[in-house]
């Protein structure tokens, strides 16, 4: 994936933070060596794997041990001095931010989006291909009141389509999680969907409705359920599963790396005191806008040198153009905006600044 060429300028990259040239200053490779421990989000598992068997093939002395425990316990354990850093399915709060002074510095912790997963409406039924799916039709699949494949509000939207008359089995996780949580956001901007935007799945009326306990189980359940229909990460969909095509206030799209790239490039960035915040798209032509932005959490000041050092080093390169195609590839994600992962790279230089 990284030609030979590239490895030198990588490395001093990592040392100086992006976008400033030449080799000058910054931490010899030769400090950046140590073992890193990470607590936080499910969500970030494969990007984190990902940015992690690259960052140590490039500094050979450097290891990360990452527990997806869940993101409310990776910023305990970064306020405890538990982790060094938390992946966390939201940004810093100002009162997460004061919980992080003790152990981070005067200021607190910071927080940066890193990754942009995409959420993605997975069906298993051979009769389906390039179906459209609307918010409210998606609102009634997912509350019971739509239950056959042929129902007249998906017919409408589909004209050109033989749909089957089979039931609808509408499947979903009973655990919290963020994608459950970018879901019913998604739909509650429809009237249609009178619950809310929350983490867990409200009770769905339709005896054909399917539950697993992990939104990990998900795929196999889908796989297994005629019928099926679930919301599930990128990832997980693969190659496996035909998907919906939605619209977010403009032409009907496919989920794809690239029309989440689109999207992620048309979201807003605000850079705050607790650190950089990135929104996907409200509305979009011809991306997809529905995902979860992933973000990690660092303190400014470490307890040594050498800590901030291998710190800032990760966060560079989870933020530098290898460490972004590198959890593309391999994990799926898209990166947030050139302004959002610009402003974050800002941030992450001043690790260790007041030492």
């Amino acid at each position: 994936m990284r030609n030979r060429s590239t490895g030198g300028a990588l490395a001093c990259i990592l040392l100086l933070g992006i976008g400033v040239t030449g080799c000058s200053g910054g931490a010899p490779v030769s400090e950046v060596r140590g073992s890193l421990t990470a607590i936080g989000t499910p969500v970030q598992k494969g990007p984190i794997e990902a940015w992690s068997n690259a960052w140590s093939k490039d500094l050979t002395a450097t290891s990360l041990n990452y527990s997806p425990d869940g993101s409310d316990v990776g910023l305990t354990a970064l306020a405890t001095r538990q982790a060094y850093f938390a992946a966390l399915d939201a940004p810093l709060t100002p009162e997460q931010q004061n919980r992080t002074k003790d152990v981070c510095g005067p200021a607190g912790a910071f927080s940066v989006p890193v990754s942009v997963t995409s959420i993605g409406v997975a069906l298993n039924n051979p009769s389906l291909r390039n179906v459209k799916l609307t918010r409210a039709v998606l609102a009634g699949i997912f509350s019971g009141t739509i239950t056959r494949w042929d129902a007249p509000e998906i017919a409408g939207l589909n004209p050109d389509i033989a749909l089957p008359s089979d039931d609808i089995a509408p499947i979903v996780a009973t655990e919290p999680s963020a994608e459950t949580a970018a879901a019913t956001k998604y739909l509650s901007a429809d009237p249609a969907w009178t619950t809310g935007a929350a983490d867990t799945w409200p009770k769905i009326n339709n005896d054909n409705a399917v539950t697993v306990k992990k939104h990990s189980d998900l795929a196999d359940k889908v796989d297994k359920t005629a019928g099926g229909i679930a919301f599930m990460d990128l990832g997980s969909i693969g190659t496996r599963f035909e998907t919906a095509l939605l619209s977010f206030g403009g032409s009907y799209v496919r989920m794809s790396k690239d029309s989440a790239a689109v999207a992620a490039q048309e979201g807003s960035t605000k850079t705050l005191p607790t650190g950089v915040e990135f929104t996907l798209p409200a509305t979009s032509d011809q991306g997809y806008a529905l995902g979860v932005v992933g973000y990690q959490a660092f303190c400014r000041e470490y307890s040594n040198h050498q800590l901030s050092t291998l710190v800032k080093s990760w966060g560079q390169f989870v933020l530098s153009p290898d460490g972004q195609v590198s959890s593309s590839y391999f994990a799926n994600v898209a990166s947030p905006s050139e302004e959002a992962v610009r402003e974050s790279r800002n941030l992450i230089d001043t690790i260790g600044d007041a030492q």
